[in-house]
């Protein structure tokens, strides 16, 4: 008993002996854990997303939950295949509790810097990228679709197409490739983008808080067609106030159409002229009117864009021979006129409609030829030497001087003037054209024109008017 009694009391010697090492340990530990907690407290991150600045964090494990958080946003959001695409580095520095980012801070600060990548299916144009869609069917899709719009096009053009072939001008192929999802357009987009571009070049002014993503959305374009567009500027670092192109000047696809088709075109007819001795000179007459002829004309068309670049005519085959205009021209000499006074009220010969319109035809065509004294030929004409050498040109001779004019052929009232009636003045006279007015050669520093037998001057000095045919 006595033995085990001096067991009992070394073990329980040996237990407090323990306990009070382990009071010490726990002492111990307890003191460097409040050490550590308090040193690594003493600290605070910068966090860099992508080389962009954030913010301020307490712990790394922050941003790496921040961003496993987006990460399953951007899946949801774009689907499985979305991933995010950046990198993470920090930089520590002394505490700023006021300062650090929460949660929700950091995860749309992340979300403003990150780039969303997922695979796409991209049209590449002579090995340039020229835009992304979500798959190859789509692609190819809108490829058919920019073909067919031409296609249509020339269908609808009126020809009778034999055969068609369709074709790119550009080398043209559809490669997958990881794009971010912000260049990634939709069908309708896609198809815009192919069929705007090449048109006027539509251009914007950038404002406040614009970037090259929310441009390329808010036209429905991509990042690179703007890069492009704008080739001497660094799109991601655009400023408020500049002007950027949102697209080039020139086709993003060329399309080219070869046809052999059939198209209808006219024959024009000629004119013949006939001589006839019943007629006098100067009066001509139509005895068959001319009519177009029809034919058909087999050619190799070449489209570009929907516009004819160039054809090749296969052969020609007449649906309608034309029928040519023949003309009786008069070759008959007048007899000369005799002069009548002034004063004479001598009826007038009946009005040629056709001779007189000839004469103001033939009058007209010498306007601005200048004032001569004594002139009577193209080179200079006076007033009577202008009007003798119209008249003379249809076989009807005339007295040199206005005065002698005044008396040739037979008096016509004012009201009852026709084109190519003589109109006499004090000291003028000249050719009457119809509407109230006559051309002349009025005066030194002047040339031949038309004046109105209304002006003042005019009136006042108009005598009669003479028919010398």
């Amino acid at each position: 008993m006595e033995k085990m009694l001096k067991a009992f009391k070394e073990e329980s010697g040996e237990m407090k002996n323990r306990f009070k090492s382990f009071l010490v340990s726990g002492f111990i530990t307890a003191a460097i854990a409040v050490g550590v907690f308090a040193y690594q407290s003493s600290f605070s991150y910068i966090v860099y997303f992508n080389g962009e600045k954030i913010g301020i964090v307490q712990e790394a494990s922050q941003v790496e939950d921040a961003i496993a958080v987006v990460e399953g946003q951007m899946v949801e959001k774009y689907g499985a295949e979305a991933y995010i695409k950046g990198e993470t580095s920090f930089e520590k520095i002394g505490a700023q509790k006021d300062k650090q980012l929460d949660e929700k801070q950091l995860e749309t600060l992340i979300i403003e810097q990150l780039e969303v990548y997922k695979p796409a299916a991209v049209i590449m144009v002579d090995g340039e990228e020229k835009l992304a869609v979500g798959t190859k069917a789509q692609a190819d899709s809108i490829l058919e679709d920019v073909k067919k719009t031409f296609v249509d096009k020339v269908n609808n053009g009126g020809s009778k197409i034999e055969s068609l072939e369709v074709a790119f001008a550009q080398k043209v192929e559809v490669v997958s490739k990881d794009v971010p999802v912000s260049e990634i357009l939709s069908h309708e987009d896609a198809l815009n983008a192919v069929n705007q571009n090449g048109g006027q070049v539509q251009t914007y002014t950038v404002a406040q808080g614009d970037n090259a993503w929310n441009i390329s959305r808010a036209f429905k374009t991509g990042i690179r067609t703007i890069q492009e567009a704008n080739p001497d500027k660094d799109i991601t670092n655009i400023k408020p106030g500049e002007t950027i192109n949102l697209s080039t000047d020139s086709p993003l696809i060329d399309v080219t159409i070869t046809t052999t088709q059939i198209d209808k075109a006219a024959i024009g007819f000629t004119t013949e002229k006939q001589s006839d001795g019943t007629q006098y000179t100067g009066v001509s007459k139509v005895v068959q009117e001319g009519q177009n002829g029809e034919k058909e004309v087999k050619k190799t068309v070449t489209y570009r864009n929907g516009n004819i670049e160039s054809e090749v005519i296969l052969e020609e085959t007449i649906i309608k021979a034309p029928v040519a205009k023949i003309v009786m021209e008069g070759t008959k000499i007048r007899p000369a006129k005799v002069s009548r006074s002034a004063s004479s009220r001598t009826a007038a010969p009946t009005y040629n409609g056709d001779l007189g319109s000839a004469i103001v035809a033939t009058a007209k065509h010498y306007i601005g030829t200048p004032y001569r004294s004594g002139g009577s030929t193209p080179a200079g004409f006076d007033c009577s030497g202008f009007t003798s050498y119209v008249y003379r040109q249809y076989g009807i001779s005339l007295p040199r001087t206005s005065g002698g004019q005044a008396s040739a052929g037979g008096y016509v009232a004012k009201s009852d003037l026709r084109p190519g009636d003589l109109v006499i003045f004090s000291g003028h006279v000249g050719i009457y054209v119809g509407n109230n007015s006559f051309i002349h050669s009025p005066s030194p520093g002047k040339s031949v024109m038309i004046s109105s037998l209304g002006d003042s001057y005019w009136r006042s000095t108009y005598i009669s008017g003479r028919r010398v045919y």
